[in-house]
């Protein structure tokens, strides 16, 4: 029971979806979350497939991806899509560890976070548009999944830059155990057999250098990770799992 609570509890906290039943909140579980994040990306992932069938059925390709788009922002509450503003700003704003994370608290949307949205988001929907119709929605979950999980190798092999935590990452930043990291990374992978082709499997290794680089970054940069680093990370991890299967299908 304690485990389903965990679940429920991820999916409260990272997405916007409501729950039919009381959860009970409990802050120990909130930190045990990344286990089922995986899970919370075929949720959303899968969601976002559903859309862009439904309006495939009516209305081009094109737009049936920017609505999919637009229901996954708005299942998550632009939650990931928030951070990755955010370290634009930071990163690209501020000078010091102490500009860019006090960057990263506030509010307010800079010229740095404006130009990364738009781009990212550009880059997805040309991306998506370029894809078969029948593979997006398998794309969709896959990026959504592994993306996900490619967090876990952030916050298990880097420490927490903010020593009282924040919103976004206070509960979550404590490490789980090696049984819940393999856990999490069966329900990871797990997407990719969904693939005929073994070279899907291809992605695997573009996320785990691509997050390393990343958690060695923000480590000299603010001395570790903030939850907005995370957001960083899983947005930019989804459009390299794109990138990497465009290329796989193309051949």
């Amino acid at each position: 029971m304690r485990e389903i609570n965990i679940l429920f509890s991820s999916i409260l906290y990272f997405t916007r979806l409501s729950l039919p039943f009381k959860v009970e909140y409990r802050i120990e579980n909130q930190q045990l979350a990344l286990t089922w994040f995986p899970l919370i990306g075929a949720v959303v992932g899968g969601l976002g497939a559903l859309v862009f069938w439904l309006v495939n059925l009516y209305l081009p390709h094109s737009v049936a991806v920017i609505t999919s788009l637009a229901a996954s922002v708005l299942i998550t509450g632009g939650f990931h899509e928030d951070g990755f503003a955010d370290v634009c700003d930071a990163f690209g704003g501020g000078y010091n560890k102490d500009q860019r994370l006090k960057i990263m608290k506030d509010s307010r949307v800079g010229a740095y976070a404006l130009i990364g949205v738009v781009l990212l988001f550009a880059m997805k929907i040309a991306l998506l548009i370029e894809i078969q119709t029948l593979w997006v929605p398998v794309i969709l979950i896959t990026s959504h999944v592994l993306s996900r999980w490619s967090t876990l190798i952030i916050s298990w092999g880097w420490s927490y830059a903010r020593p009282t935590g924040d919103s976004k990452s206070r509960d979550t930043s404590h490490p789980i155990s090696w049984f819940r990291f393999i856990w999490a990374t069966i329900l990871g992978f797990s997407p990719l057999l969904l693939f005929e082709s073994w070279w899907a499997l291809v992605t695997i290794p573009v996320v785990i250098i691509f997050s390393m680089l990343a958690g060695t970054w923000f480590h000299k940069r603010i001395g570790g990770y903030t939850g907005d680093c995370l957001g960083a990370v899983q947005q930019v991890n989804e459009v390299l799992v794109m990138v990497s299967l465009l290329i796989v299908l193309g051949h």
